[in-house]
């Protein structure tokens, strides 16, 4: 029997108008298509952005845990491409739908780890999708690069001081996961004259989409979940 592909892909940041033309015909092609979820009890926002697009389709949820745990974690990727190689092999094109972009900060590269090696190579496709900085940037008309000008995309670290020589090195740097460090963050920015040059995104492309280039406020604000900082050394 031919088996069947795998088409990773990448929804963007939560607006279903930000789906590329590729991922929406993707989706719409295939046989069934697998939704990730952190929680049983609650709806995958993966499934809830391309709600309309999905009617008699078959879907197939996979919950994975909420721990830091690496055996743990490993175990579930393991398990949701065991199910996906199950599907494929049995002649079905499958999608597994991720925000963001796939290979960017995704968990789905854990699970595309697993599928390489259970796989053929050619029925393994990933379909890039819009970065949360990219669409905030634009919905904000702050521009992210210009000339001969570098940009660094990074998590923001445990010890703040380690972001202060990539501040001073890169004339853009877009920090990811700021949520547990952002007020100290923010007084790092200030310490260095940067705080005015900074644009803040949370939620964005989602209805409580929340922007800002006044970070003062942003201090003790309990903000920062789902969020991206992009700071400029000039606007």
């Amino acid at each position: 029997m031919k088996i069947g592909n795998f088409y990773g892909i990448g929804l963007g940041p939560g607006d279903p108008e930000l789906l590329t033309l590729k991922a929406l015909h993707t989706i719409q092609r295939v046989d069934c298509i697998f939704v990730p979820k952190s929680d049983a009890k609650e709806d995958s926002l993966a499934l809830e952005i391309v709600r309309n697009y999905v009617e008699g389709k078959r879907i197939i949820e996979q919950v994975y845990p909420m721990t830091k745990d690496k055996t743990t974690l490993n175990t579930a990727w393991l398990k949701a491409a065991e199910e996906i190689r199950s599907e494929v092999m049995a002649g079905h094109d499958v999608a597994y739908l991720t925000l963001g972009d796939p290979l960017t900060f995704s968990t789905y590269i854990y699970l595309l780890r697993h599928l390489n090696t259970l796989l053929p190579e050619q029925a393994i496709h990933t379909i890039p999708g819009i970065t949360s900085y990219n669409a905030a940037a634009c919905i904000a008309n702050y521009p992210l690069l210009t000339g001969d000008e570098r940009l660094a995309v990074v998590p923001v670290p445990k010890d703040i001081m380690e972001l202060r020589p990539i501040l001073e090195a890169f004339d853009t740097v877009v920090m990811m996961k700021v949520a547990k460090k952002l007020d100290e963050v923010i007084r790092l920015l200030e310490d260095m004259k940067l705080s005015e040059n900074a644009l803040f995104a949370s939620y964005i492309g989602q209805k409580n989409a929340y922007f800002t280039c006044d970070l003062a406020p942003l201090k003790e604000s309990g903000k920062g979940y789902m969020s991206v900082l992009v700071v400029k050394q000039r606007k």
